[in-house]
């Protein structure tokens, strides 16, 4: 994760999607589960996106071989992490709780997801 986080884009975030379900990958492979097809303007366009996702820190390139294969260097959940905790920040004044209870509050969790709640919550104390 780079020191000071960079925006991703949406068409960025998909492509980290791929990357964060699939693990390393090609151009190619990326293309095709996010087009379903491979043409020389999507390659293009997905390499440009990567090249991007990298100069922001976010992918690194095995260039070991001669199809270079794409990684990323955040898992997902480090991504939704920085993401809520900046979040947090802009609308909270950096402080998870009040975010979290407005966000708890909004959504109907199902029993399962409460009780999963309620052992994380008993685990920290």
């Amino acid at each position: 994760m780079p020191k000071r986080p960079a925006e991703v884009t949406d068409t960025e975030l998909a492509i980290l999607d791929v990357l964060w379900e699939r693990g390393p990958s090609q151009i190619r492979d990326i293309v095709e589960a996010l087009y379903t097809q491979h043409t020389p303007a999507l390659h293009a366009t997905v390499k440009s996106l990567l090249e991007r996702l990298t100069d922001k820190g976010f992918v690194e390139c095995d260039r070991s071989r001669f199809a270079h294969r794409f990684s990323a260097l955040i898992t997902r959940e480090g991504y939704v992490g920085h993401q809520l905790q900046k979040l947090a920040d802009s609308h909270f004044d950096g402080s998870l709780a009040p975010m979290l209870l407005t966000l708890i509050d909004r959504v109907k969790l199902s029993r399962k997801e409460r009780e999963a709640i309620r052992k994380i919550l008993e685990g920290m104390g």
